[in-house]
């Protein structure tokens, strides 16, 4: 999820804060169904899945855990730029060529719908307020899972590589969050929703019943329209703080290098 979704002028009217107050006991129960689906995934032997959700969460929770800690302020960006540039790579080299050489016109018509769900995910978080931002964010993590999960259970080759790649901007959304819902005291338990909805999302559809039908192309282009949307609106994010500079962009380049060499020496995953 793209940091300039979430920059937004802050207001805190009584309404998102009623509305904010019941939301502590849904991240317990949020909790406990990622813990289940954890459990069920490893029992079945989805390593690599449950490795990236456990990954996925611990990235958020290390992002609002920074912001809470006296950082360099270009850090952030410098993260934004490296997790767009990986984005990007894995949408180009490891996502893409699947969805349309495979699939030409699913894959298509699932490219267009995940840049269409990546655009509502970006008008969504544009309302005012931490509700709006907590809500967006949550739904684009779920939406994340959903797409990983379908990709790995098609395609369980794929290893650690891709999904890694794919969850690197998990660590600056938890920090733009986190410093949203620290005005409210004692609110900031409310990143554990989007932290686990990655994991919920992705568990989920990887251990429905084999009977499901999974339509391959649509998923596959669909992960790669929603992947190289974020990719992109972080990059366009990260200027927004201020120019770019020579590190942000090696940041960039290096985080797609990175994953452009793996999709090279691995064209079956890593």
């Amino acid at each position: 999820m793209s940091v300039d979704m979430v920059r937004l002028p802050f207001i805190t009217p009584a309404a998102h804060h009623a509305a904010l107050r019941g939301l502590p006991s849904l991240c317990l129960i949020a909790a406990a169904c990622w813990l289940v689906l954890v459990v069920a995934a490893g029992r079945d032997g989805l390593w690599v899945l449950t490795t990236l959700t456990v990954f996925s969460a611990a990235a958020f929770l290390a992002g609002a855990a920074i912001s809470a800690l006296p950082h360099d302020p270009r850090l952030i960006t410098r993260i934004d730029a490296a997790a767009a540039g990986a984005m990007l790579a894995s949408a180009l080299v490891l996502v893409v060529p699947h969805a349309l050489a495979e699939h030409a016109r699913t894959g298509a018509i699932g490219l267009v719908v995940g840049l269409l769900v990546g655009v509502g995910l970006q008008i969504a978080a544009s309302g005012r307020g931490s509700r709006s931002i907590l809500g967006a964010l949550t739904l684009h993590s779920i939406c994340d899972g959903i797409v990983l999960g379908a990709l790995y259970t098609l395609m369980p080759a794929l290893g650690w590589g891709v999904g890694l790649a794919i969850l690197a901007h998990k660590a600056p959304a938890g920090y733009v969050l986190a410093r949203r819902l620290a005005a409210h005291p004692g609110h900031r338990i409310l990143v554990v929703l989007p932290a686990l909805g990655t994991g919920l999302g992705a568990l989920c559809v990887a251990i429905m019943p084999a009977a499901v039908a999974l339509p391959a192309g649509l998923i596959f282009g669909a992960a790669a329209g929603l992947f190289l949307f974020v990719a992109l609106a972080f990059f366009a994010a990260s200027a927004k703080t201020g120019a770019h500079d020579t590190a942000d962009w090696a940041a960039f380049v290096l985080g797609g290098m990175a994953i452009a060499l793996t999709g090279w020496i691995a064209p079956h995953g890593i």
